[in-house]
């Protein structure tokens, strides 16, 4: 299994925990493992920052209590950005 697959999985796995109001679940693992990946410098700050707007992304789905399409289309968005951060 491709990286790439693995970190989709891990934010849909994110996705149906903010659905279930519990929307910082995998957070403390995204960030362990994507900010100690050895990205530095300008990168770690976007990293960071992309991070701390998929926790907002969460938290917004868990008030709604439910995944639209619009959400799916958002974690696409923050796949696709996170894997330009990485590398």
């Amino acid at each position: 299994m491709e990286f790439e697959d693995v970190l989709y999985g891990i934010l849909k796995e994110g996705l149906f925990w903010a659905a279930l109001g519990r929307p910082s679940e995998v957070m403390p693992f995204l960030r362990g493992k994507l900010l100690s990946n050895g990205v530095s410098g300008a990168r770690v700050e976007y990293l960071s920052y992309l991070l701390d707007d998929l926790e907002g992304f969460y938290r917004r789905v868990s008030w709604k209590g439910s995944v639209e399409e619009r959400d799916w289309k958002a974690l696409r968005s923050f796949h696709r950005d996170i894997l330009l951060a990485i590398r």
